[in-house]
């Protein structure tokens, strides 16, 4: 049996290994509950939902490549 990912609901270290290996090189475990804090949408159980991240991620920097001010 395959080990296989939920993208629709990711523990907060899967979340951050993704994360990491997409571009965001530099986050810190406490930056994902940094940014659930924030308003990064998470499920009831404390998963998350890598494309409403995603589209969180993307609102937060304007789209215009900076980081957001709560990472």
């Amino acid at each position: 049996m395959t080990d296989r990912i939920n993208p629709t609901a990711l523990p907060p270290e899967t979340l951050l290994e993704l994360l990491r290996k997409g571009g965001f090189r530099a986050l810190a475990e406490d930056d994902i509950k940094d940014m659930a804090e924030a308003g990064m949408p998470a499920n009831a159980d404390g998963t998350f939902n890598l494309i409403e991240c995603t589209a969180w991620l993307l609102k937060e920097v304007g789209g215009n490549g900076s980081e957001p001010d709560q990472a």
